[in-house]
């Protein structure tokens, strides 16, 4: 009988090194997935309108820059090319100062040399998204 509680003694401390020691917290097992990155290019372009003040989207967030000279194109990161507002590919041009009939402005989106969205208006202001696939 003493060697029995021998073993069993010798059993619980061979496995206390197992049974005391430290876990990972369950956040330290799961490895975040790199953060999706796409690469688009913006455009905006008129014939006649000379400048337009231009918004658009990159992976840090909304940029405005006024005023810019026309033609413009930009490529920029992005979280998800296709994906909706406020992280997807969007780009706005505004020329509401100088608008007038047949005072055209396209804006477009790009993913690699896909033409994704296009919009082209003269009324003074064109967006396009790139979760909305259009081309006018």
């Amino acid at each position: 009988m003493h060697s029995l509680k021998y073993a069993a003694a010798v059993a619980i401390c061979a496995m206390l090194p197992l049974l005391c020691a430290p876990t990972a917290a369950a956040d330290e097992d799961v490895v975040d997935a790199p953060a999706r990155t796409d690469i688009v290019t913006y455009e905006v372009v008129s014939p006649v309108v000379r400048a337009a003040n231009i918004e658009y989207v990159t992976d840090t967030g909304r940029i405005f820059v006024p005023n810019v000279a026309l033609p413009w194109r930009y490529t920029v990161p992005v979280d998800d090319a296709l994906g909706p507002p406020p992280n997807g590919s969007q780009v706005r041009a505004d020329w509401r100062s100088s608008r007038g009939p047949a005072r055209w402005v396209s804006v477009r989106v790009y993913v690699g040399d896909e033409l994704i969205c296009q919009n082209t208006l003269d009324i003074g202001n064109a967006a396009c998204y790139g979760s909305t696939r259009r081309i006018t």
